[in-house]
């Protein structure tokens, strides 16, 4: 019995150097990352992008050796748009992320640059705030490394169109050279139109001014936000231009002169419209007439 004991013994002291030796080796060598932003300089006008850079440098002494994934959180209704060199963008509720591919090495740094579109109903004057997040496996810090961004949003911008007709192509009205028509002493609508092109949606006021073809006179109630300034005009006040990709109709009600023939064309009517989000252009002008039946 006793020789049996020593024999344990003297096999558990021969072991127990080893195990030792095992449990105070170093980790094996890791990825350590790290996220440095560059958000966008100068502000962003809603409907238009700007550009976030994610820099992801591996500060440890092994090259990576699996994917990291990257998390961008970017508040809704804004989204990612895309990103270069040219990544897969996977879309989730408050963001988008991407992946890394393994063998970032040690001092290397991945650059990507990111469309933040901020959409055209945004606010203009406010802050975004959102953050990245890396995770990689083989990094001692397992909860993602994370840093914050923010950015302010600029003052809105429309462009605006005018126009005289009820047709609409391709999500927006066009013109329809006579388009108005109506029999000596009918009563017509002239469907008259101011539409945003964007990029945001309009939150300035808008002026616009209508002046009717000749030998017609302003009828029945006159159009919302508007004030007859004689027989065949009209001045029209608005707090707000029209959304992004959206118009503001204005349908004044003429009576034709009951002198008129049938085949003549009454010209002279007009459509103006100012506001302080666009620069003035021949869009906001527009000519037309009403062809009597």
């Amino acid at each position: 019995m006793r020789a049996a004991a020593l024999a344990v013994l003297s096999v558990v002291l021969v072991a127990w150097p080893a195990q030792a030796a095992r449990s105070s080796a170093p980790p094996p060598p890791a990825a350590q990352l790290t996220i440095e932003l560059c958000p966008p300089e100068a502000p962003v006008v809603p409907g238009e992008t700007g550009i976030l850079e994610v820099h992801v440098t591996n500060h440890g002494p092994a090259a990576t050796g699996d994917e990291t994934m990257v998390v961008v959180h970017f508040p809704p209704p804004g989204v990612v748009r895309d990103a270069n060199p040219p990544v897969t963008l996977t879309y989730f509720g408050t963001g988008s992320s991407y992946k890394l591919p393994a063998g970032l090495a040690p001092g290397e740094t991945s650059v990507e640059r990111l469309s933040l579109y901020v959409a055209p109903i945004t606010s203009p004057f406010t802050t975004i705030s959102g953050d990245v997040q890396a995770f990689y496996p083989g990094d001692p810090d397992q909860s993602g490394h994370t840093t914050p961004y923010s950015f302010t949003t600029a003052d809105t911008r429309a462009h605006f169109m005018v126009g005289a007709s009820s047709a609409w192509e391709a999500g927006h009205p066009v013109l329809q050279p006579g388009d108005f028509k109506g029999a000596p002493g009918a009563t017509i609508g002239l469907p008259l139109w101011v539409y945003n092109d964007g990029p945001s949606y309009s939150t300035h006021p808008i002026d616009v001014l209508i002046t009717t073809p000749e030998h017609t006179t302003l009828t029945g109630k006159t159009p919302y936000g508007c004030t007859a300034t004689g027989p065949r005009s009209l001045a029209c006040h608005y707090a707000t231009g029209p959304r992004y990709k959206d118009a503001t109709f204005i349908n004044p009600s003429v009576v034709i002169d009951p002198a008129t023939v049938s085949g003549q064309v009454l010209p002279g009517g007009t459509l103006d419209v100012s506001g302080v989000e666009d620069c003035p252009s021949p869009d906001w002008h527009t000519d037309y007439a009403v062809t009597v039946t």
